[in-house]
């Protein structure tokens, strides 16, 4: 299978008073036909950054992306107009957001919402595309789709509220669905049925999907490949069993011995030491190195590019440089 997505050199810039915030500078992936990546990274490392730059929602001002590229099906993203963006969203991308309660029009019920879409696009008789809608709704596992559909946001439980946008992701069966932490605001019960439900309908559509969490466990159920964000920068990118069982970046490192597991006794978790760093003012060299435990002196000048040091496992490092 060939790549439906490939982000190369990809830079998106915020300008605000208090200096050029660096939310992405230089993040490269791809994403194969039928195929899960997961994003993963702490808050504020670039992950919604990264989402919304591939559908064009970068709100400007203050944003920008200044340089970079963002192949999708063959097709340059960033050479396209506002109004061929918006014939793209929705039908060939689609994005499940991170608080659905946010993203639904609290005045217009549900039904309406994911028909409005299909209309939108298709030119599909408003009745025709409700009863399109109520059938969503039942891929979707909502219950009594045709009483649904008539509901109002309000009227809905949040992880009914997030199964209609994942619906509504779907009703145009898009070649990438971009999950922007679909489960954050979700007990754990219901997490677990929404990634059950994404993966299945995944397979059911042939959708590629961009899953992006801050949660490792997450990531490891559902994802064919990682890639792991640091301050704006992939570190690590590989298969997702190579990464968990032989992470190389000590970034990634981190993350995964800061996890409690319960084969292990442990008094105290593992912490990274230092803080996240100013994105105005980043860290000269490798971004991590002020954080990192193997820091050399090269470290503070050069920032490593991101290559493969193992089949099919790249990493951005300088130790792995011979």
């Amino acid at each position: 299978m060939g790549s439906l997505l490939e982000v190369k050199d990809l830079a998106t810039y915020f300008y605000t008073d208090e200096g050029i915030i660096k939310a992405l500078d230089g993040v490269s992936f791809s994403i194969d036909e039928g195929e899960i990546l997961g994003l993963v990274g702490e808050t504020g490392c670039g992950k919604s950054v990264t989402a919304t730059s591939i559908m064009g929602l970068i709100p400007s001002p203050p944003g920008r992306i200044v340089r970079g590229s963002i192949l999708f099906n063959g097709r340059e993203l960033l050479s396209l107009s506002e109004r061929q963006m918006r014939s793209i969203r929705g039908r060939e991308i689609a994005m499940i957001f991170q608080d659905p309660a946010s993203s639904l029009n609290p005045v217009f019920r549900v039904g309406f919402q994911v028909a409005e879409a299909i209309w939108a696009h298709l030119k599909t008789p408003i009745r025709e595309a409700l009863l399109k809608a109520a059938e969503l709704f039942g891929r979707v596992n909502i219950p009594d789709p045709l009483v649904a559909i008539s509901r109002y946001p309000h009227q809905l439980s949040g992880g009914m509220k997030q199964r209609v946008m994942i619906a509504m992701a779907l009703s145009l069966n898009p070649k990438l669905l971009i999950a922007d932490e679909p489960t954050t605001a979700l007990d754990v019960s219901i997490q677990a049925q929404i990634l059950s439900l994404i993966k299945r309908l995944q397979r059911d559509y042939g959708s590629s999907v961009l899953l992006i969490s801050h949660d490792l466990g997450v990531i490891s159920t559902m994802a064919h490949r990682v890639a792991v964000m640091y301050s704006g920068l992939i570190v690590e990118e590989g298969r997702a069993e190579d990464l968990f069982q032989k992470p190389l970046h000590p970034y990634t490192q981190g993350l995964l011995a800061a996890i409690p597991r319960v084969d292990e006794d442990k008094s105290e978790l593992a912490v990274i030491e230092g803080t996240i760093p100013d994105l105005t003012n980043p860290p000269a060299g490798c971004r991590f190195h002020p954080r990192c435990p193997w820091v050399m002196k090269i470290c503070e000048a050069e920032r490593p590019p991101l290559k493969a040091v193992e089949p099919k496992h790249k990493v951005a490092c300088h130790a792995y440089a011979g």
